[in-house]
């Protein structure tokens, strides 16, 4: 098999190979360099999977990863033509549907979650039109697709369910985050966090544990004199016979005294490092703090003023990756004139005063037309709302005053 026909994948190529030496004679060993075997990028294991089963038990990366998968499945997808969205078609057909079984909300929610989660996302492409592009792309399961390298370390060789396919054609890979060459595997926030979210399930238990099994004892019985054993075990199981679970005035003799032991909100759930671990959770999904519930810091507020700054880096950071991904990934399914954008409108939306205010801005300038505004309210399309206004001007008024004999004289000459 020849040089050319491995790089291409023309033939299937063994896997779980790491076998580095060049044993291919003819005219290309003269043209490659002697050090090619010591320059190729090492074959790196993939990142470290941290189970998602055991981080979404985390509240903090439950809500964080559902938030950032709810936003992306409500926003509209569409095809775009250069920096000119389609009038004819706005949306193609695999952007409207890609699996037939289930709506599109639903397949953008599993490829954004699987991201999230594991680090990457994958989607089986399937019934090719008459150019040979697909028009179906199903979400399949991660632990079903095996990545490894070629025998040259050049070319991922991808299998799922124990069929070869060939990227582009019959799979689609969406890294969250791809760390370079050397790497199978993208990687998301929970595995770049593994740590501190394993602190933070960790933190919850020990909580959770101080109040069922921890040793958190009510009071303290305090005697003036040194008591053996088994006077101690008996003033202690007298306490209990005669209080234990009871409401009462107690009466003690012999200088005894009964002290009760108090313990804080925050020894007892742990407060400062759990929302500590919760704001870990926050920065790696690059979810503004307020967002998840968290506090702000000292000096800071949430008010109306910095809200639409938190949304929109919430938009930014949080979403726009994703997005980014599978913008990318769904556009190799398009013709090559086209690609597949989110729109962020419905995101970003403001209150209906202000988009009120900008409405009638913008069709005072001739900006859009009333049915545009229309459509972006959600609003059916009126007879004559097409129209663009024409900006009008307002013509200096004439001065209705007397003129002066001096000007009157003037006119006359």
């Amino acid at each position: 098999m020849g040089f050319i026909q491995r790089i291409l994948g023309t033939q299937q190529q063994t896997p779980d190979t790491d076998e580095r030496s060049w044993p291919y004679g003819g005219p290309w060993a003269t043209l490659l360099p002697s050090t090619l075997t010591s320059t190729l990028p090492a074959i790196a294991g993939s990142a470290v999977r941290a189970n998602p089963d055991m981080a979404l038990a985390l509240p903090t990366v439950w809500a964080a990863s559902a938030m950032v998968s709810s936003s992306v499945a409500s926003m509209p997808v569409v095809s775009k033509v250069r920096s000119t969205r389609l009038t004819q078609d706005p949306t193609a057909p695999i952007l409207r549907q890609p699996d037939p079984w289930h709506p599109l909300e639903t397949t953008l929610s599993q490829w954004s979650m699987a991201m999230l989660l594991r680090g990457e996302a994958f989607a089986w492409l399937t019934a090719p039109d008459r150019s040979g592009r697909a028009t179906v792309a199903i979400p399949i399961d991660n632990d079903e697709v095996h990545i490894s390298w070629d025998r040259e370390g050049l070319r991922p060789v991808y299998t799922w369910r124990g069929q070869p396919m060939v990227l582009g054609r019959d799979l689609l890979h969406m890294k969250y985050q791809d760390l370079g060459p050397g790497y199978l595997h993208g990687i998301g926030p929970v595995q770049a966090i593994a740590g501190s979210i394993t602190g933070g399930l960790n933190a919850d238990r020990l909580a959770s544990t101080q109040f069922t099994e921890g040793a958190w004892v009510d009071g303290v019985l305090e005697a003036p004199n040194k008591l053996t054993a088994p006077e101690a075990t008996r003033l202690r199981q007298q306490w209990d016979d005669a209080h234990a679970g009871r409401r009462g005035t107690a009466v003690l003799e012999g200088g005894i005294t009964f002290k009760p032991v108090m313990m804080s909100n925050s020894d007892a759930q742990l407060l400062e490092s759990r929302t500590w671990y919760a704001t870990e959770v926050a920065r790696a999904f690059r979810i503004p703090a307020p967002l998840l519930g968290l506090p702000m810091g000292e000096g800071s507020s949430l008010t109306y003023a910095n809200l639409a700054d938190i949304k929109a880096q919430y938009a930014q950071f949080a979403v726009q990756p994703v997005t980014d991904v599978l913008e990318a990934q769904l556009s190799q399914l398009l013709p090559s004139t086209q690609q597949a954008l989110f729109v962020f409108s419905s995101l970003l939306r403001a209150d209906i005063s202000t988009r009120f205010s900008v409405y009638d801005k913008a069709l005072g300038i001739g900006m859009l037309t009333l049915n545009e505004a229309r459509e972006l309210e959600g609003l059916p399309a009126v007879p004559g709302g097409d129209e663009i206004r024409t900006p009008t001007t307002t013509a200096p008024q004439a001065d209705d005053t007397d003129p002066t004999p001096a000007q009157q004289d003037q006119v006359n000459v």
